[in-house]
């Protein structure tokens, strides 16, 4: 067993056991083609200035309304947690948006 006795240390190691879940969730989105190969949506929306690092569908949200663009984001189903259709009338962009489980395979353009 071991004991750390710097509470800097203790804080530090559990802020990390806390925010390597948020990290890794934040790779688990992609841009899903209409087979369902997928790439990355961090790939995706480097190819815009106006969503250009984003890498899920809430950084998107926010990139978004700081532009003052006009979108949807929606369940593509309801039954299917983690699958959502977004659109971009003005930009004439839509796209869907899922979670890794439900890649076919994966591009990587």
């Amino acid at each position: 067993m071991i004991v750390i006795k710097n509470n800097s240390l203790r804080i530090g190691l559990l802020l990390t056991l806390f925010i390597l879940p948020v990290i890794s969730q934040a790779e688990a989105w992609y841009a899903m083609s209409r087979h369902g190969e997928c790439i990355s949506l961090a790939k995706m929306t480097g190819r815009t200035d106006t969503i250009k690092g984003t890498s899920t569908p809430g950084e998107i949200e926010i990139m978004l309304k700081k532009a003052e663009i006009d979108y949807t984001l929606k369940p593509m189903y309801e039954e299917f947690e983690g699958m959502l259709k977004f659109n971009v009338p003005s930009e004439e962009w839509s796209m869907i948006l899922v979670e890794k489980k439900y890649c076919r395979e994966y591009l990587k353009r």
